[in-house]
This record gives C-alpha cells, sequence and structure tokens, in this order.
C-alpha cells in the first residue's frame, strides 16, 4: 500500500517506520530533558531557599516527573509501532496510527477548550478595560475555530470519514504555512533556524500520523466496495445461469409412463 493522498507516493512500511524512529528519538530527548529538570534545583542550589523548598520545588518536580512519563509512553507506542511493521502485521500497525491520529485529536481539542476558557477568563474580569475584552474575543474566537476543527477529525476518525479529516489536513497546512511564513524573520536570530526545524519535524510528525490514517481508510473503502461490487457480480452471474438453466429446460419433471396413464 503507498500512501498516495497528501504524499508522494511513500510505501506505508516506510512512513510507519519513519514515524516510528522519530517518535522514539524524540522520546530520549524528552526523557533526557525531564531527568534534568530532576537534577536542576541540585545544580543551582535550589534547596539552601527554604521559602522556594515547597512551592517550587514542588512544581518543578511534578512537572517533570509528568513530562517523563509522558515520554515513555511516547516511546513504548513508537516501539509498538515499529515491532508491528517489522513483523508486517499491519492491521496492529492500522490500529497503532488511529490511537495515534486519536491522541493528536484529543490533545488539540483538549489545548483550544483551555483557549477558550481563558478567553472567557480575560472578557470576564476584564469588563471594565476595553483592552482585555478585545483580547479575550480574539482569543475566543481562534480557539473556537480551531476546536472545531479538532473535533471534525475526532468525529472523522470515529466514524472512518475521510472528508473531515481531510478538512482538518487542509486547515493545518494553511495554518502551517502561515506559521513558517512568519517565522522567517526569527532565522537572523542565534537558534532561529533550529527552532524552524523543529518546527517543520514536529509538523510532519503528527500531520503524517493523521496523513497516514486517512489513506489507510481510503484504502479500506475502496477494498470494501471492490469487495461489494464482486458480491454483486457473482450473485448476478448466479441467478443469470440458474434463470439460463430453467429456460432451457422448462419440464423439471418427467410424465408419467403410459401404464400409469392407462
Amino acid at each position: 500500500m503507498k500512501i498516495t493522498r497528501f504524499c508522494w507516493g511513500v510505501e506505508l512500511s516506510r512512513a510507519v517506520k519513519y514515524l516510528g524512529i522519530y517518535g522514539q528519538v524524540m522520546s530520549v530527548i524528552g526523557a533526557i530533558v525531564a531527568i534534568v529538570l530532576f537534577a536542576l534545583p541540585s545544580i543551582l542550589g535550589m534547596y539552601q531557599d527554604q521559602e522556594m523548598r515547597i512551592d517550587l520545588l514542588s512544581g518543578l518536580y511534578g512537572g517533570a516527573l509528568f513530562f517523563l512519563l509522558l515520554n515513555i509512553g511516547w516511546f513504548i507506542f513508537s516501539h509498538t509501532l515499529i515491532e508491528r511493521n517489522k513483523n508486517n502485521n499491519m492491521e496492529g500497525v492500522k490500529t497503532i496510527i488511529k490511537i495515534g491520529s486519536y491522541i493528536i485529536g484529543s490533545l488539540q481539542a483538549i489545548l483550544f477548550t483551555i483557549l477558550v476558557i481563558v478567553g472567557l477568563l480575560y472578557v470576564s474580569f476584564g469588563s471594565s478595560e476595553i483592552v482585555l475584552v478585545i483580547v479575550g474575543g480574539i482569543i475566543i474566537t481562534i480557539g473556537g475555530i480551531f476546536l472545531i476543527f479538532a473535533s471534525l477529525l475526532l468525529h472523522g476518525i470515529r466514524t472512518k470519514s475521510p472528508g473531515k479529516i481531510k478538512v482538518w489536513i487542509i486547515v493545518q497546512f494553511v495554518y502551517f504555512g502561515l506559521v513558517l511564513f512568519s517565522s522567517i524573520p526569527a532565522l537572523g536570530v542565534r537558534g532561529g533556524l533550529l527552532q524552524m526545524i523543529l518546527l517543520c519535524l514536529s509538523f510532519m510528525y503528527y500531520k503524517g500520523m493523521v496523513i497516514v490514517h486517512y489513506n489507510i481508510i481510503l484504502e479500506d473503502d475502496t477494498s470494501i466496495n471492490m469487495e461489494t461490487a464482486m458480491n454483486k457480480e457473482t450473485s448476478m452471474n448466479t441467478t443469470m445461469k440458474t434463470n439460463h438453466r430453467e429456460f432451457s429446460n422448462p419440464m423439471n419433471e418427467n410424465p408419467p409412463p403410459y401404464s400409469a396413464v392407462v
């Protein structure tokens, strides 16, 4: 099977391999960052400040633990994807890709829901200041629009509707183009090129995951339609053969013997 929609005819196994390797590499890097966060208080000598010990350290350790567990789960997910692809377990690969697409859509839905809530708070508590109300309205509008597309993605995955998923993919391409264009001035800043490379890689990962699932749904629909057409044709041929036999031999029963008639 080749990924022909929104891609350049890459084989499914190769695309899955790239997704798995990228996920493993990035999850290892993320786990290292989480471990560094655990060691950061000792490096900076935060234990010497009694007032910072409870609030700051508890928040730092909690965030580092959550980030570490998140990357461990990502590594397990990517490893499972690679192993199933290596064993040519295509049904297992399709299941993992579907789960990954669900996770991407769910994370986006949660993020934009939080964005809408933040906008509502701006409007509610900033009613006396017109600037806060305007900012809150902009945040609500942006978060609400992207929340709609994230919901379309989740609904498209659940109902196996490629049209809804396609809308999400197109919107993500437009969004990425705008972000990439606005990031061009940052190339002159130190680390700007590295940030743009990481942005492109992350976009290719989460967008590629959904594109692979989109092509899988299209391939499954094509297979189902072909199977239905073949079954229909076989049924019609069987019916025509039966009717032909009945027409060629209209007398289904032998006539009675002469002695029985007499």
